[in-house]
């Protein structure tokens, strides 16, 4: 009865923490513009699904896009179903995809080390890593790809000392949605997973048929989307395969995300902080893992870490599995460690989390070009003193250390959004442009931005942009999927005769010109008939 009592407990105080962690992630959550380049073309891609009802071939500013399966734009538009076409909707699922990573860390580490307290460690540590925190806050397919592949990890713990068909299924089924949110890569952390995961005594034996079963519905889920495309237009054949698999890995020009060999080593301790610090500072006790978790720990964290490092498009939420890793590594650690160990990992998270904090106020008095309105200020503040009252009066322990990265991240995160709402400029969003359409009363003319791909503009606008295609790369766009002439319409050739002349008639006729910066003395032609210009940031709208 008390050890039934004690349990209860326990699960309250997870349902408690994922509650809370809910209205804090929601708070303010449409308080800042789409940042360009990713999020707002993720962001525009679902505008476009959600009000064509073309759910199967996804379009950016008009133009077929397939960089990506449909997943996250099907959820994201979901989002916008609910919510209206707004930051909020966009972002919203974001959010719930945090949450359930949370929780499936905290299963996973209860399937893993059979210990609540180390679970809610776990958990508490993962949604307070500063990188999960991005991939929730700024929308991509990280998010949601890690999700699945979390899922599909505690399936198969689950599945592996009761050899239970429907968690075999629900394995199978996680991993077909990791595939259709990303492709063969969203496979990678999983199988790995799958290799190196042991149970002691699980004598069940496997089904073939279930996994044969399950494996057909993998292949059928996974494949569906990309059967259906080759199956519609053999260029795609060479396309999935050739471009976004072959050459992706090993072609840095292919989309431009080149980084040196070392940029995983030395951005996931940063971006993971002030966790990665305890985890450098004790390698030598990772050696009381027993052999089976030494052994899932290397092909959870090191074997994707040399793959990911040889790939020439690197990206820091490429890795997300990886973190739930080093969460799941890192509360078994803190429970290794000696009470003086214990004490100066908290002195050093203390000093780590005032100087930060420090840094936020000074954010407001440095000529740095940010703006930080003295309200926050007076928040961040408070921060300090519940951080040096946490310091005070709780016992120096593994508790006071989750206590107060935690309690330090439930203040940043609404305190994040307001200083994203006050540098749209800094923060490479459109929202002050929008709004200074809107308040000229010009939306309802046509929109043309020259030599940029600005999607965020035409989300924040609800509305179709014309792009003029001169000199910038963001605008070579990939045409060959189109059977109409009906892109034509958004995007413009400036060297092609036939659309310099149909862009100097939408032009002359009641139109709004976004350039970044000054146009060139060259094009100052496109400006003729437009007596009126405004710079907001680093952009100019002549109308």
């Amino acid at each position: 009865m008390k050890r039934a009592f004690a349990g209860l407990r326990h699960h309250t105080l997870v349902a408690a923490l994922l509650f809370l962690l809910l209205l804090v992630l929601l708070y303010n959550l449409g308080g800042w513009g789409l940042v360009e380049t990713s999020e707002a073309r993720y962001a525009e891609i679902s505008r476009e699904m959600l009000l064509s009802g073309d759910w199967l071939y996804p379009h950016l500013l008009g133009i077929q896009h397939f960089h990506k399966p449909p997943i996250t734009y099907m959820i994201s538009a979901a989002g916008m179903g609910l919510f209206g076409v707004n930051e909020f909707g966009v972002r919203f699922f974001l959010q719930i995809s945090l949450l359930a990573q949370a929780l499936l860390v905290y299963r996973i580490a209860r399937e893993l080390f059979q210990s609540r307290k180390i679970a809610f460690t776990a958990l508490v540590i993962y949604v307070t890593l500063p990188a999960v925190l991005i991939a929730a806050r700024n929308l991509t397919t990280d998010s949601f790809l890690a999700t699945f592949e979390l899922l599909a990890i505690w399936a198969w713990m689950k599945y592996k000392p009761s050899k239970k068909p429907s968690w075999l299924y629900l394995f199978y089924l996680a991993l077909a949605l990791a595939f259709l949110t990303k492709g063969p890569v969203g496979l990678i952390f999983p199988v790995l997973v799958v290799l190196g995961y042991r149970v002691k005594g699980a004598n069940a034996r496997p089904s073939l048929m279930h996994h044969l079963v399950g494996l057909s519905l993998f292949l059928i889920l996974s494949a569906s989307w990309y059967v259906y495309l080759m199956w519609q237009n053999r260029q795609f054949v060479d396309y999935f395969l050739l471009n976004h698999i072959v050459k992706r890995y090993t072609s840095p020009e292919t989309f431009g995300r080149s980084q040196p060999w070392w940029f995983y080593l030395a951005f996931i301790p940063v971006l993971s902080l002030p966790w990665s610090a305890m985890l450098l500072l004790h390698l030598p006790a990772l050696r009381k893992l027993v052999p089976e978790q030494k052994r899932l720990f290397v092909l959870w964290l090191l074997v994707p870490l040399l793959f990911f490092s040889f790939s020439s498009s690197k990206l820091i939420l490429y890795v997300l599995p990886m973190l739930a890793g080093i969460a799941l590594l890192i509360s078994w650690l803190l429970y290794q460690l000696t009470a003086n160990e214990l004490r100066i990992i908290s002195r050093i998270t203390f000093v780590y989390l005032g100087l930060v904090v420090l840094g936020l106020v000074l954010l407001r008095f440095l000529p740095l070009g940010y703006t930080v309105p003295l309200p926050l200020v007076l928040f961040a503040v408070l921060m300090l003193g519940v951080l040096y009252l946490l310091w005070r009066y709780m016992r120096q322990s593994i508790q006071q250390v989750v206590a107060a990265v935690l309690a330090f991240t439930i203040f940043l995160i609404p305190l994040s959004t307001h200083i994203l709402g006050a540098n749209a400029v800094q923060m490479n969003s459109s929202r002050a442009v929008a709004n200074l359409i809107r308040e000229e009363n010009l939306q309802g003319r046509t929109i043309v931005v020259y030599d940029r791909l600005l999607p965020s503009l035409a989300f924040a606008l609800n509305k179709d942009i014309v792009s003029v295609s001169d000199q910038h790369h963001s605008l070579k766009r990939e045409t060959q999927f189109e059977t109409g002439n009906a892109w034509r319409n958004h995007l413009l050739r400036i060297q092609d005769r036939q659309d310099s002349t149909r862009l100097r008639e939408l032009l002359n006729s009641q139109a709004v010109l976004v350039s970044k910066r000054e146009l060139p003395a060259n094009r100052n032609w496109l400006r003729s008939q437009l007596l009126h210009s405004r710079q907001v940031g680093v952009w100019m709208v002549y109308y």
